[in-house]
């Protein structure tokens, strides 16, 4: 097999990968900006308490913010 059939036969097995970088970017950026915690927590809910009303988004969010910043007592 010559280097050129080599290439484009490499190539065409990254096409997949290249197509998918686009969501597989975004599920990186939810997971480190916390984007997708809201929607595990209604997935924790529906599978475990489903008896139980789910928070609304901004509830959601208040309850997190005030669990993550209620014990910091310093500026930096």
């Amino acid at each position: 097999m010559s280097e050129s059939a080599r290439l484009r036969s490499w190539w065409s097995g990254q096409a997949g990968r290249l197509a998918a970088l686009p969501r597989v970017l975004g599920e990186v950026w939810s997971g480190a900006t916390g984007g997708d915690t809201y929607a595990n927590y209604l997935g924790h809910l529906h599978n475990h308490h489903a008896d139980t009303v789910p928070l609304s988004r901004a509830d959601f969010f208040r309850r997190e913010q005030d669990e993550r910043w209620e014990g910091v007592r310093r500026c930096c």
